[in-house]
């Protein structure tokens, strides 16, 4: 499978999800920033050195009232020299 076809195997089904939530009024943010959901789909794809978290935040009724996406770093742990 070529590079693209695997972009577009991935970012797909997360755009669509990204745009039901904004379809029934759920604001979308990257990195605290308002988003979209086209450019949440490609900064998850293209995220070098770590990857992005979802924080869900709920309205008074318990309903998903946004959602934030915030880059994480993924670091290799230090071991020690006596393990």
């Amino acid at each position: 499978m070529s590079h693209g076809k695997k972009q577009k195997k991935f970012l797909k089904p997360l755009k669509n999800e990204l745009e039901n939530y904004r379809k029934n009024g759920v604001s979308l943010y990257l990195d605290g920033k308002p988003s979209t959901p086209k450019s949440i789909a490609k900064a998850c794809m293209i995220a070098e050195e770590g990857s992005y978290m979802r924080d869900y935040t709920e309205d008074e009724k318990g309903h998903i009232a946004r959602v934030d996406f915030d880059h994480i770093r993924i670091t290799t742990p230090v071991r020690s020299q006596g393990w």
